[in-house]
Formats: structure tokens, sequence, C-alpha cells
């Protein structure tokens, strides 16, 4: 009777399957001044859906002083002690895996550990530092470090991954193409614009933001920053241009350079009347950025490459026109919703902004298209097709 029992009740935690254990490295989202895949990274961690018993989300940070995450259940924060990037990730990050017993571990920003036994799921943004160019000639030194970096562990990884996520189908085929990665291993999830960016801020709510940072309203907006690839270059010559044609043309707001960078940049493009004209903004916080760009007349987003292009689609959900390039993954990102232009050409950016500002019908059709556009990026369909790819990888183990 007893050894029936047992066949037709048996123990309970027979049953029980084990909870799943997934660590999402996210190194550096405590940072104050997030920028690209730290947003995205953020994004994806506001959005994980804890409304179950099946799964424990395990995030691995370096301590910063921006507790943006916070431990609640079924998503427990471990803040793991500074270091060096390359060694955080490649000692402590697998240490603190292995200590906790992940059943998976989701890298987010292109690198992972070499030597870690748990299944990955690489994030893979873009293969940019691969491109031998003269553009990525002239980076930083701190950016020619993360290159070499990069260079030396990301062929290993995306081998030894299960999945990799990318943002893009441009990126998809260069990854498949020149890391030589089948390509049913490769998935891509676009990156989504927050919902902020589509609410329609009051006047007074815009112009707060603009008194903090010394701004009026109708500029031209460029998110830049130091990486060549912004085609900076190109920005200044296309705004001189602008400007020889059009003396009453708004002014342009550049974010993420510094006076000195710029000062530097007018005086080897023998440029230098042109700083009267440019304002320069600061790191901007998600809470400021939807109203900086509805003060906006247009984006200017001319990169020589990128891996998805975030501030199209925030621009786009914004309801303002966007110039890009008509390189890269720009095209497949804007759709029919931006003007294109030849990022080597600085002439057809100043161009196209012309076009924009002299053709109120024209600035009306790009912002109703953007609009659009912009929803079918959603944070909340990234988030559903990467916990899809969490359970393919879960059935692989």
């Amino acid at each position: 009777m007893l050894l029936a029992e047992n066949l037709l009740f048996p123990k309970q935690e027979i049953f029980e399957k084990a909870k799943l254990q997934i660590a999402i490295e996210v190194q550096r989202v405590f940072r104050p001044r997030k920028h690209g895949m730290d947003v995205v990274a953020q994004e994806l961690l506001k959005r994980l859906p804890l409304d179950t018993d099946t799964i424990d989300y395990h995030v691995m940070v370096k301590d910063d002083s921006d507790r943006c995450i916070t431990s609640i259940p079924h998503r427990i924060v471990h803040t793991i002690r500074k270091a060096p990037y390359f060694i955080w990730e490649q000692y402590f990050l697998p240490r603190a895996c292995r200590k906790l017993k992940a059943d998976i571990l989701h890298c987010t920003a292109n690198t992972a550990p070499l030597a870690t036994k748990v299944p990955l799921i690489l994030t893979l943004h873009d293969i940019i530092f691969l491109e031998k160019s003269n553009i990525m000639a002239k980076a930083s030194w701190y950016q020619r470090l993360g290159n070499v970096y990069r260079s030396l562990t990301v062929s290993t990884i995306a081998k030894k991954a299960l999945r990799i996520i990318t943002v893009s189908e441009f990126q998809k085929k260069l990854i498949v193409e020149k890391l030589h990665i089948p390509a049913e291993k490769v998935k891509v999830i676009y990156n989504g614009a927050d919902e902020r960016f589509f609410d329609h801020y009051s006047q007074a709510q815009i112009d707060d933001v603009l008194q903090k940072f010394g701004l009026k309203k109708g500029y031209i907006f460029f998110m830049g920053n130091t990486d060549a690839r912004k085609n900076n270059v190109g920005v200044v010559h296309a705004y001189a241009q602008l400007l020889l044609h059009n003396p009453a043309a708004p002014r342009l707001v550049m974010k993420g350079l510094s006076k000195e960078h710029l000062q530097h940049l007018l005086k080897q493009q023998k440029l230098e009347w042109l700083e009267k004209e440019i304002d320069l903004i600061g790191y901007v916080g998600y809470i400021d950025l939807p109203a900086i760009y509805q003060a906006a007349c247009m984006l200017w987003f001319p990169s020589f490459s990128e891996g998805f292009g975030l501030p199209i689609v925030e621009a786009m959900a914004s309801g303002i026109p966007v110039v890009t390039s008509s390189v890269s993954c720009m095209p497949e990102i804007a759709g029919d919703a931006a003007l294109f232009i030849d990022p080597k050409n600085p002439t057809s950016l100043a161009f196209a902004a012309q076009l924009i500002l002299s053709d109120n019908e024209i600035a009306k059709k790009l912002s109703a298209n953007g609009k659009k556009r912009a929803a079918l990026f959603t944070w909340d369909n990234a988030i559903k097709k990467t916990v899809e790819v969490y359970h393919e990888v879960e059935a692989m183990i």
C-alpha cells in the first residue's frame, strides 16, 4: 500500500521544476551618466516580467552612485566591487555567477567572460570595432583600447554563445558574415523609445527645461560625442554652409561635446567664426531629453556607422523631422520618416536642412510619418522577444 501511494502520489518536489536563475550583466548601469547600451540595459531591467515564480533575474552590476535599479521579488541586484572594465568582466563577473549558481548568463554590452562555463546569451549591438577605416583611426586612445579588447574577445565569445541578440538586420548580416556565425543563432530585437518621448509636453514644461540648459526653442539638434563616426566634422561644415546660404537659420545645439573639443575642431577645420552660432549642452538625463527633442526644429544624425541609432526613434516619437545617413542601419530604422543624406558630403546635410526649414509641408509630413514609424519600436516588444530567447536557451541546457 505504501509503495502504491508513493507511485500515485510522489513527493511534491519531484513535480516541482527548479526555478531558472538568469544572471544579467549590466556592468555600467549604475553610473550617473548613461549612454547607449546603458539606457537599453536599464529599459530591459525595468520591464522584466516579474509576475512568475519560475524565473529569478539576477542583476550583475558594478558599484556606482546611481542606484537606479533595486532588488524586488524575482529581480535581485548583486552589486559587485569596482574594477577596470575588463578585470570586472573577466574575473569578478564569472566568480559571482558561480557563487549564485546561475543557469544562464546574459551579457548586454558586446563582450562577456571568456572562461565562464555558464550558458551564455550575448547582446552584440554592433561590430563597428572591426571596421578598418580612417574614421576608426581617429578614435581617442580610450576608444582604441576598447576596440582592441573587443577585437581580442568578441569573435571567441560570439562562437561560444548559445544565442546572440543584435539590434538591426543590418548588424545581423555583418555578424553572420564577418564572425562566421550561423544565421539562426542571431536574433534581431529592435530597441524602443521610452513612453515619455511620445508624450506631448506643455509649453511651460518645455520652457522650464530650456531655461535649465540656457536654450531658445527652434534649434537644430545634433546628438554627438567625441567618437569620429558621429561625424562632427561633417556637421560643422554642413552648418557653415547652411548659414552662408541662409543667415537666418536656427542655432545649432550640440550635445556631448566640451567647449575645448569644439574649439579644437573648429580651429582644425578653419571655422572658428562658427563658435558663436553653436550652443553646447552636456549630459541630458532621460527626464529632460523628451523636452529637448520637442523644442528642436529637426534632428541631425549623420553618422557613418551605427548599431541601431536610438536618437532617430526618440526624435520620431517626439514629432520632429529627422535628417540621417543613407548608410549602415539608418534607412532600416527611419523608413519613410527621414531625409537621407550622404554622410561624407556636408552639402547634402545642409541642403536637407534647408529643405525642411523652407517647406512646411515636408516638415509636417516627416513629423507625422515619424510618429507612426516610432510606434513600431517599443520596449515592451523588445522585452517580450528577449524573454523568448531566454526560454530558447533554457530548452537547450
